[in-house]
C-alpha cells in the first residue's frame, strides 16, 4: 500500500521530447522536467532519430525530477515509449548500432509488396496491416543496409527491436533487452494470440528470435533503474499509457490522442477484436490476463502542423491555430492529409500532401492568411472521424470521446470533434494523459488515483463543416480506387 509520501516516477519518451514527471500516490503532479529531441524528416520515407540523443534526454530528466524530492521517496517508476520505431544495438554493451527508424518511417514500402499473398495471417496473426509503419520491415532493413548491425549479427552481439527495449536495456543495465507486450505487438512479428514471437513472420521477416528481447507483461518486473535502485514496474506504448491516465476505463468511452500522430483507441476488455481496417492491440496485461482494443491512427496530426511550417513557412505555433480556427470558420479548401501516408481506415501510401479547393481543384500555393491552418485541423477530424465512425458500426454504445494530446488544448477543435461525432466530448484538466497512465500502471492500479477535472464539449449543428467533410472523405475513396 502506498503511503501519502511515496511518489511515482513517470517517464514518457515521445516523438518530440522526453519527459519524467513524479505523482504522489493519489496521482498529483510533486516535479516534471522535459527536453526536446531532434527528428530528421530525410524525405517522404525516410524518418530516424538518434538512440543516444534520446537516452540522453531520459538520463537528464529522470536526474532532474529526483534531485527535485527525495529519491528514497519514490518507489517504483513506470515507461512510456513511442511505438513501432526500432533500433539495433549491441546486447553486450548497450550501445546503439544504428538510428532509430522512427514509426513514421516507410523506407520499405516497396518491398513489402512481396509479403502480400501473406497479409491475411499477418493481420490475423498482429492485429495489423502489411504496412512500413510497423517494426517488422525497418528491422529488415537495417540488417541488410547497415553494416554495423550486419557485423554484430555475425559476431553474436546483436540485438534489436522496439525503442522500449533499447531503453530498458540502457536504464537498467540489461543489455539483451525486455519488452512488454503492447511495443512488442507492434513490431509486426509478435502474435497476438499466444503472446509469443511467431515462427512464421519471423522467417518471412528474416529476423532470428534469438536478436529479440524477451517479452513480458505490461505490468512486470524489468528490473531496477540505475537511479537509485528504483524498481521499474511497468512498461507499455504511449497511446496504450494514456487510456489509464484517470484510472480505470469506461467501456462507453472512446480515446482520442492528438499529439505528432493522432490515434483513436476504443477498449475491448478481454476480448481479442479485429477489423480488416482498424489495428488490434493490447493496452494492458499482467498475471495471464491481457486487456485489447481496436485503434485507427492518423499518421499526420501535429506532424502536419510541422510539415507545414517545415515545408511552406506557416506559422504554426499554438497561438496561431488557435487564431486560425477561431477566424477561419468556413475554408474553401481541404488539406489531403498525407503526411506520414494515410492511415487507418484507408491505407493509401500517397498522393503527396496538397491542399484542394472544395471543387476538387489542387490549390497551390497553400492560403497563408489562415485557411490553410484551419484546414489542417480540419483534416486531422475527419480522419478521426473517418475511425469514428467505422467504431460506431463495429461497437455500438460509445457514449462519449475522451480527447488528450497537445492539440487537445485547442477549443474549437474540441468543438468541432462534438459537433462532428454528435458525442460529448470530454477534456481533462490535464495533458500529460500518457504520464499518468504509466505512473497508475506502475503504482499497482491505486483505488485512491484522482480523477483531474474536466471540461465538456456538446454537438452543436454546423452544416459546412458535415459538407466538407464528405467532400473530403468523397475525395480519399477516389484516391483509394485509384490505388
Amino acid at each position: 500500500m502506498n503511503t501519502p509520501d511515496e511518489c511515482i516516477l513517470a517517464i514518457d519518451q515521445g516523438t518530440k521530447s522526453s519527459r519524467a514527471i513524479l505523482f504522489d500516490a493519489e496521482g498529483r503532479q510533486v516535479a516534471r522536467a522535459s527536453r526536446e529531441i531532434g527528428l530528421d524528416r530525410i524525405d517522404h520515407y525516410h524518418v530516424e532519430q538518434d538512440g543516444a540523443e534520446i537516452l540522453a534526454s531520459l538520463n537528464e530528466v529522470i536526474t532532474d525530477v529526483i534531485a527535485a524530492a527525495n529519491a528514497e521517496r519514490i518507489t517504483a517508476a513506470g515507461l512510456a515509449t513511442q511505438r513501432s520505431s526500432v533500433i539495433a544495438w549491441n546486447r553486450e554493451t548497450g550501445e546503439a548500432l544504428s538510428p532509430v527508424l522512427s514509426w513514421q518511417d516507410r523506407r520499405e514500402h516497396a518491398w513489402l509488396a512481396t509479403l502480400e499473398e501473406k497479409s491475411a495471417y499477418i493481420h490475423l496473426a498482429t492485429g495489423l496491416p502489411l504496412t512500413p509503419h510497423y517494426g517488422a520491415s525497418k528491422l529488415r532493413w537495417l540488417l541488410h543496409n547497415n553494416s554495423k548491425v550486419r557485423d554484430a549479427a555475425t559476431d553474436g552481439t546483436l540485438a534489436m527491436g522496439p525503442l522500449a527495449a533499447f531503453l530498458v536495456a540502457n536504464l537498467t543495465a540489461r543489455h539483451a533487452g525486455l519488452v512488454d507486450h503492447a511495443n512488442a505487438s507492434r513490431t509486426q512479428l509478435w502474435n497476438l494470440h499466444n503472446a509469443e514471437w511467431d515462427g512464421d513472420l519471423l522467417d518471412w521477416f528474416g529476423i532470428r528470435r534469438e536478436w529479440l528481447p524477451e517479452t513480458r507483461p505490461i505490468r512486470s518486473s524489468y528490473g531496477k533503474l540505475v537511479f537509485n535502485d528504483i524498481p521499474l514496474n511497468a512498461l507499455n506504448g504511449d497511446q496504450t499509457a494514456a487510456l489509464h491516465a484517470d484510472g480505470e476505463i469506461k467501456q462507453e468511452i472512446a480515446l482520442v490522442n492528438l499529439g505528432t500522430g493522432g490515434f483513436v483507441l476504443k477498449p475491448t476488455g478481454t476480448t481479442l477484436m479485429t477489423h480488416d481496417e482498424l489495428l488490434s492491440g493490447l493496452y494492458d496485461s499482467a498475471d495471464g490476463q491481457r486487456s485489447y482494443l481496436l485503434e485507427g491512427t492518423v499518421n499526420g496530426a501535429g506532424a502536419a502542423l510541422h510539415w507545414a511550417r517545415e515545408e511552406h513557412g506557416l506559422d504554426t505555433s499554438p497561438a496561431e491555430v488557435r487564431n486560425a480556427l477561431a477566424a477561419c470558420h468556413d475554408p474553401q479548401q481541404l488539406f489531403i492529409n498525407s503526411v506520414g501516408g494515410l492511415g487507418s481506415p484507408w491505407w493509401i501510401d500517397g498522393p503527396l500532401p496538397c491542399w484542394r479547393s472544395l471543387g476538387d481543384m489542387q490549390v497551390s500555393p497553400p492560403d497563408k492568411k489562415g485557411g490553410a491552418i484551419a484546414s489542417i485541423i480540419e483534416s486531422t477530424l475527419f480522419l478521426v472521424m473517418n475511425n469514428l465512425e467505422l467504431l460506431l458500426e463495429i461497437i455500438p454504445g460509445i457514449r462519449e470521446i475522451r480527447i488528450s494530446g497537445g492539440l487537445s488544448n485547442q477549443d474549437l477543435l474540441c468543438r468541432k470533434l462534438a459537433t462532428l461525432s454528435g458525442l460529448q466530448v470530454i477534456r481533462r484538466n490535464q495533458t500529460e494523459a500518457t504520464a499518468r497512465g504509466i505512473a497508475w500502471l506502475a503504482a499497482g492500479k491505486p483505488a485512491s488515483w484522482m480523477r483531474s477535472k474536466q471540461e465538456r464539449f456538446y454537438p452543436d449543428e454546423d452544416r459546412q463543416l458535415q459538407e466538407r467533410y464528405r467532400v473530403f472523405t468523397s475525395l480519399l475513396e477516389e484516391l483509394r480506387k485509384d490505388n
